[in-house]
């Protein structure tokens, strides 16, 4: 039923330039584009300026081109926007987010077969994440904050449910390590 209204969305925004539709959508997944930023951004304005520039280029493209799979696109431009911020800003000096928004995130693996709940500062886990490598911070990012299940994360980064699965289980077990690492030390 959702993925129904997910198309009507997307249907009125490309044929009537429907604003109504198009807010329905993100907010439906402007938080978890917010997240996704926050924590592949240095500070809270970039974060700003790139929510922005994602909302303004995904409704040209929208409007004008028929889509599938809302989110997803979501996820390719905004990742394209936090490559061009890289770009543009190599060499530069960055400063460390703020944490405003510190609250416990919860991290419960499904993937590993453990039912383990443990409860971080979201400082802590982006200062965990940046430790991983791209593909494995990628997927944890899509599975846990955004939600992907592991076939659409397969197919985002080209590989297998199975190889998916295993990435997922192993960038898990190696972010509990360093979050541990963290507390600890």
């Amino acid at each position: 039923m959702q993925r129904k209204r997910e198309q009507f969305l997307l249907f009125r925004i490309r044929a009537f330039q429907d604003e109504a539709a198009f807010a329905a959508l993100l907010e439906k997944h402007g938080s978890g584009l917010q997240r996704f930023l926050y924590f592949k951004l240095p500070t809270q304005p970039d974060v700003e300026d790139a929510y922005s520039t994602v909302c303004l280029r995904i409704w040209e493209y929208i409007s004008r081109t028929p889509v599938d799979h809302f989110s997803a696109l979501l996820h390719t431009i905004a990742r394209g926007v936090v490559a061009e911020y890289y770009r543009r800003n190599e060499g530069k000096e960055q400063v460390p987010i703020e944490t405003e928004q510190s609250g416990p995130l919860p991290i419960e693996s499904k993937d590993s077969g453990m039912a383990m709940e443990q409860f971080v500062d979201a400082e802590m886990m982006k200062k965990a994440l940046v430790n991983l490598g791209d593909d494995d911070r990628e997927a944890i990012i899509m599975r846990f904050l955004e939600g992907f299940s592991v076939k659409e994360i397969a197919r985002h980064l080209g590989k297998t449910e199975n190889a998916t699965s295993v990435m997922i289980h192993r960038a898990l077990k190696k972010l509990r390590s360093l979050i541990e690492r963290n507390t600890n030390g």
